[in-house]
């Protein structure tokens, strides 16, 4: 038993010496970012230079404590769970990097709660969620031709629509109705090649994530073309996205906290968004203060 406590303490001091305090971070000189990779409008590379929304943010936060940002690009794993412990508080298997933050990490009060089904433990104890920056939605976009209106998922017995695989999108598709119109739902591997079809015609709709859809349609300068709900219809597909440290750093989270709402307050946000050609949705969290 007595070796036992010796190695999880043992454990434990590696994954805290992973992590690192404001001050450290300054003494390095530069702050380490994880930013999911190719994944536009929030962060994607091109002509070799990683851009944006995150990326912007990512930028600030560097800037606020006078050093320079350093990027992780990450992959997406099965569970929300997985990206925080391969990039925040355990690193990768492999490589054993981490980051000091995390962005694009969602800020939801039923997931803050959330416990693992083997150990009983809360899924973000080893993590501290803050800054939450603007609110996400999964909504269905339109040839207006086409479709020019939803009021309910029903119309795709008669209409294909677009859908990457296993997103929350793709199961209330799937799941609608007890499989009525799962003819007409087209999966995809990569979102880009959905957006490829739907832009040629091979697809009658497309459902995703609204700011997504309106980046890689261009969706402000297309209207004319394109229709797009303001949700999912019977769906829940609303919710705030936020940043992720180690737990055992939270004056750094708090610092980030600081940062987010200052830039909110003064608009530079929301100007951030307008960069890349999406509608600035506040965060819940921060409009009902």
């Amino acid at each position: 038993m007595k070796i036992l406590r010796l190695s999880v303490l043992f454990a434990l001091l590696i994954v805290f010496a992973n992590a690192r305090s404001i001050e450290e971070i300054q003494e390095s000189g530069y702050i380490t970012i994880a930013v999911y990779k190719d994944f536009p409008p929030y962060s994607f590379t091109e002509n070799n230079e990683i851009k944006g929304i995150d990326v912007e943010l990512g930028k600030l936060l560097a800037k606020s404590l006078k050093v320079e940002a350093k990027w992780q690009l990450t992959g997406s794993d099965e569970s929300l769970a997985d990206d925080l412990r391969i990039n925040i508080w355990k690193g990768n298997l492999i490589h054993k990097n981490y980051a000091d933050v995390m962005f694009r990490v969602p800020y939801d009060y039923d997931y803050l709660r959330l416990r693992d089904k083997q150990t009983g433990e809360l899924e973000t104890d080893m993590v501290s969620i803050k800054g939450p920056y603007h609110s996400e939605k999964w909504v269905i976009a339109t040839h207006k031709e086409k479709i020019p209106k939803i009021t309910t998922l029903g119309i795709f017995a008669y209409h294909t629509i677009g859908v990457e695989l296993d997103t929350l999108a793709d199961n209330h598709l799937t799941g609608f109705a007890r499989g009525l119109i799962n003819k007409n739902v087209k999966h995809y591997f990569h979102f880009k090649d959905a957006i490829k079809d739907f832009k040629e015609g091979k697809l009658d709709a497309i459902a995703g994530l609204k700011s997504q859809l309106e980046y890689l349609l261009d969706f402000n300068n297309n209207k004319d073309k394109f229709y797009m709900t303001t949700k999912i219809p019977q769906a829940k597909s609303h919710w705030d996205i936020a940043t992720a440290v180690h737990t055992s750093y939270r004056p750094l989270s708090y610092h980030i906290d600081g940062l987010i709402s200052e830039n909110y307050e003064n608009g530079n946000i929301k100007k951030i968004f307008e960069k890349f050609g999406v509608n600035y949705l506040p965060p819940i969290a921060r409009t009902q203060q």
